[in-house]
């Protein structure tokens, strides 16, 4: 259990005399009032006091049970001071005894509900205990006491945090600001509560004033360009970046920002112009790179954008982010090769970085490696064990080498954690039904992705093969016809409706839709059979 720090021993003394313990005097002549009332003055015991002080050296010495014997005869003779109660609650907090710590804390706060060091210590020990309505309660019990301290409002925002209640958070932490506006951590944080809950007007206020008070931090400006350009207000942007040059004169960082609001707001030649001299500038600054790289894909400069990749990797070979970039070319050139070739030497390097290791896997399943693609996945899930990505990658490639029971796991366990995932339930159902099983299963899988997605050509297409299996050709070429209004390039769907074709005797259409598919899937042998059945 945690030691509660020791205090002075000073402190305590003065907490012990300064607490209830009276002796009724006569006052003198000199010392009486107009109205004769009878003073009380706070003396302690005097054997009290010695039991209270041997009980303080045996705590800071680590001997919490003998100190306890102390206390509790300095409590004999002094029963109404609450130091003495706060002293034993921690000797037996230190000694593994919650409930009698709390006892003689509750016992404390009872003879003196402001006993600050009580309320402290027993707000702590139920954010330890996880009891946070009852450290709650105490906190606010601070608070009220003290309310221009901002620690309390500040344990107040963190409880607020552990039970989810974000927006409340943000206004603690915004309370706290206030008392102390120098701490510029605590407008951020609330800053970034503000983005939890999606209130964009809250985050850009705060990160706008985060970004005129501190200018050397670039992230707050950046969020708040990025808040800006989500709501479509890039002259805002570049006003405010122009004004903060006014007043502090132009910098790198506020350059890159302005160039990428340039291109958001379609001044596509300035943004390159403006970042590609800042790469050249500053080329020991990686950002700008990145900026630039987003640029070139963005435009489908690829050459461009392969180049800077390459220079990335040469300037940061510690930075996994320049392989990562090169291996995004390579993607949309469609070279898998290429991204294993420059992403597997250094795999082990980047062991711990989940797009390093993800990559790989999708690469490794484009070239039909699965062995090496179930390895990096393995490797990735294990960075990012929720990751849906990774999972319905996995799903998929155990589906292609037969290993149903694997890929049937990964499915449930994704409904499971998202009921909602469309996906899941579609790619579940095409298994089944390519494998001729559980088609009543697969028909209720089907229909609950289409439920959720009824628009999505992949989902009217599994569900009008289903029908097919099932001997309904009249459902599933309504399906699978309206799949292709959606897209009408996707040779498995066009093969799908040449067989309902075949199936209703249409021959000469089921072959048009059979040659459209072999158009687009060249190399498949099925659809070189089915145009050219001997």
């Amino acid at each position: 259990m945690k030691v509660y720090k020791k205090k002075n021993l000073i402190l305590f003394i003065l907490i012990f005399i300064g607490c209830k313990s009276t002796l009724n005097h006569n006052p003198s002549i000199n010392d009486s009032t107009d109205s004769d009332v009878e003073i009380e003055e706070k003396v302690p015991n005097p054997k009290g006091l010695r039991h209270f002080m041997d009980g303080q050296l045996l705590m800071n010495q680590g001997d919490f049970a003998m100190a306890i014997i102390e206390f509790q005869e300095a409590l004999t003779l002094d029963p109404n001071v609450s130091a003495i109660h706060t002293a034993i609650a921690e000797s037996y907090w230190n000694l593994g005894k919650p409930k009698l710590s709390e006892k003689h804390l509750l016992i404390a706060i009872k003879n003196d509900a402001k006993d600050k060091q009580a309320l402290q210590m027993i707000s702590d020990q139920y954010i330890l205990e996880k009891k946070f309505t009852k450290a709650t309660t105490y906190l606010q019990r601070l608070n009220n006491l003290y309310p221009n301290e901002s620690k309390y409002i500040i344990a107040l925002a963190e409880l607020k945090k552990v039970n989810q209640e974000y927006k409340d958070a943000m206004e603690l932490y915004l309370a706290a600001y206030k008392l102390e506006s120098d701490r510029n951590e605590l407008l951020e944080t609330a800053g970034r509560f503000a983005l939890q809950i999606k209130d964009e007007e809250k985050a850009k206020s705060i990160f706008k004033k985060l970004s005129e008070t501190d200018i050397d931090q670039p992230r707050y400006l950046s969020i708040y360009i990025d808040l800006l350009s989500r709501s479509g207000l890039f002259q805002e942007g570049i006003e405010f970046i122009e004004s903060l040059n006014k007043e502090y004169g132009e910098n790198s960082e506020r350059k890159a920002q302005l160039a990428i609001l340039l291109y958001r707001s379609g001044e596509k030649v300035k943004a390159l112009t403006l970042l590609e001299l800042l790469v050249k500038d500053f080329s020991n600054n990686p950002n700008y790179y990145f900026s630039l790289f987003d640029i070139y894909m963005d435009e489908k400069q690829l050459d461009k954008a392969a180049i800077l990749g390459d220079k990335l990797i040469a300037n940061f070979p510690e930075d996994w982010r320049g392989y990562y970039s090169r291996s995004l070319v390579f993607m949309n050139e469609k070279d898998n090769k290429g991204v294993i070739s420059l992403l597997a030497p250094v795999s082990s390097t980047f062991e711990k970085i989940f797009s390093i290791q993800y990559l790989l896997g999708l690469s490794n399943y484009q070239i039909k490696e699965y062995e090496e693609a179930e390895k990096f996945f393995v490797n990735a899930l294990k960075i990012s064990p929720e990751s849906k990505n990774v999972l319905h990658s996995m799903a998929i490639l155990y589906d292609e080498i037969d290993q149903f029971e694997k890929s049937d796991s990964i499915y449930l366990k994704l409904i499971a954690i998202d009921s909602n995932d469309a996906q899941a339930f579609n790619n579940y159902a095409y298994s089944l039904v390519e494998r001729g099983i559980e088609l009543e299963k697969a028909l209720e899988l089907a229909s609950k992705a289409i439920e959720i997605e009824p628009n999505n050509a992949s989902y009217l297409d599994t569900i009008g093969w289903i029908y097919y299996k099932k001997n309904n050709f009249k459902k599933a070429q309504y399906y699978i016809e309206t799949s292709l209004t959606l897209n009408n390039d996707n040779s498995v769907v066009l093969e799908h409706l040449g067989d309902i074709m075949m199936k209703i005797n249409k021959t000469s259409d089921a072959m048009n839709f059979y040659r459209r598919a072999l158009s687009i899937d060249k190399s498949n042998q099925r659809l070189k059979e089915k145009v050219s059945p001997e």
